[in-house]
């Protein structure tokens, strides 16, 4: 990469600019390389409008920049660029007036601060769509209600908010909550003492949406399992709350069992695993890390969970809610995890802004240096009961 990228400065009689404006290719040739594309020309549009200057954007005919200009110059081309792996060359250029001495200053400064941070990198991207609007993960059909026990009708969505509270998105038809409110009102009835297990995904409301009458105890910690306290070891079960990680929740659940060995409750294939899955994609990408770059101005599970593992580890983290926000510092590194914060309107039934801030500062990072883009999925999928068997014993009559 670092043999490949070239620093020019060009005078120019041909292409001209206002004072106290900057001109910004979006396409350009170059004296010597060629024809230059420039993905990453949003990005200093956007710098150069919060400087304060007014902006002149778009495509640079051939003789704009010849090399050899005869006559009086009044422009200046600053300008980086570098050889794309497939075949052709990308940089980013800016044109001043020559006698416009702040124009041109911040055009050098804008060059050489994104110059330096010119490197072959990876981006890491992780979803929250981990399923298909209306197409839930399948799962095994449970068991009937028992007479007289009413089912919760799956909610489109918590109030100001578009997430289920197990985290899948609320155009989704995951049926963990309600499942898990069935059987945490099922247990009560039996007068079992309950104890939900971990704790819904942050920012999706709360769960469960009724109360029930008996005693409901909550352990999100195995410290809390430790520490509970249950009048009849007997009759306890519990619930996992939907969107809990599950493999925080089986390690709570160990506690439990093994202080309370006739403990009983909710089978597994009613637990959602949406949230455990992010959380397990999500770990993979920021230990692979140098950066987190969050966009959008809304709020997810995804990006919650992410924040917080970022804390934790002490990567460095930036929201981009506009191009000016984002600094050369922010994309110093070989990987990058670049997330989208889904705002309300996001997604089905207002209007669909899903992903075009990631897309925008996407696309600024194919303009600066070559970038491998990678989508991170982690996908649990329950299989019908007897399955695994099945798929086993077909195994060992094969060997």
């Amino acid at each position: 990469m670092n043999r490949s990228k070239r620093s020019d400065v060009f005078p120019s009689a041909s292409l001209r600019v206002a004072p106290g404006a900057l001109s910004v290719a979006t396409t350009w040739w170059h004296p010597v390389r060629g024809p230059m594309d420039c993905p990453a020309h949003p990005l200093l549009s956007a710098h150069a409008r919060q400087a304060g200057f007014t902006i002149d954007a778009g495509p640079w005919g051939k003789a704009a920049v010849s090399g050899d200009d005869q006559g009086p110059v009044g422009t200046t081309v600053v300008a980086v660029s570098y050889e794309r792996p497939e075949g052709g060359h990308r940089g980013i250029a800016l044109a001043a007036r020559s006698q416009d001495s702040a124009a041109l200053a911040f055009a050098h400064r804008q060059i050489e601060s994104w110059q330096a941070v010119l490197r072959t990198r990876r981006v890491l991207y992780v979803s929250e769509e981990t399923a298909p609007p209306g197409e839930p993960a399948p799962r095994p059909a449970p068991a009937a209600p028992l007479p007289h026990a009413s089912v919760p009708t799956q909610s489109s969505g918590v109030s100001g908010g578009a997430w289920l509270a197990c985290g899948c998105p609320a155009g989704s038809a995951c049926p963990s909550a309600a499942l898990a409110e069935r059987s945490l009102h099922r247990s009560v009835a039996r007068g079992d003492e309950v104890v939900v297990v971990g704790a819904s995904a942050a920012g999706t409301g709360g769960w469960p949406r009724t109360a029930p009458a008996g005693t409901v105890k909550r352990a999100a910690t195995e410290a809390q399992a430790e520490a509970l306290s249950v009048a009849d070891p007997e009759r306890f079960a519990f619930v996992v709350a939907p969107g809990a990680v599950v493999s925080g929740a089986a390690g709570i659940l160990r506690v439990l069992r093994r202080r309370f060995p006739r403990l009983r409750g909710q089978h597994p294939w009613e637990w959602c695993y949406t949230t455990d899955d992010l959380d397990t994609a999500v770990g993979s990408a920021l230990g692979q890390s140098d950066a987190l770059l969050v966009t959008g101005r809304g709020d997810s599970p995804l990006v919650r969970g992410a924040l917080t593992r970022a804390a934790r580890s002490g990567l460095r983290v930036r929201e981009v809610t506009s191009l000016d926000r984002l600094r050369p510092q922010d994309i110093d590194g070989a990987t990058i995890t670049l997330l989208h914060t889904a705002t309300a309107l996001d997604g089905p039934g207002g209007h669909d802004r899903r992903g075009d801030a990631s897309r925008e500062v996407a696309r600024v990072l194919d303009g600066l240096g070559p970038t491998c883009h990678i989508r991170r999925t982690v996908r649990s999928t329950a299989l019908p009961s007897g399955l695994g068997a099945q798929e086993n014993a077909g195994e060992a009559s094969a060997s």
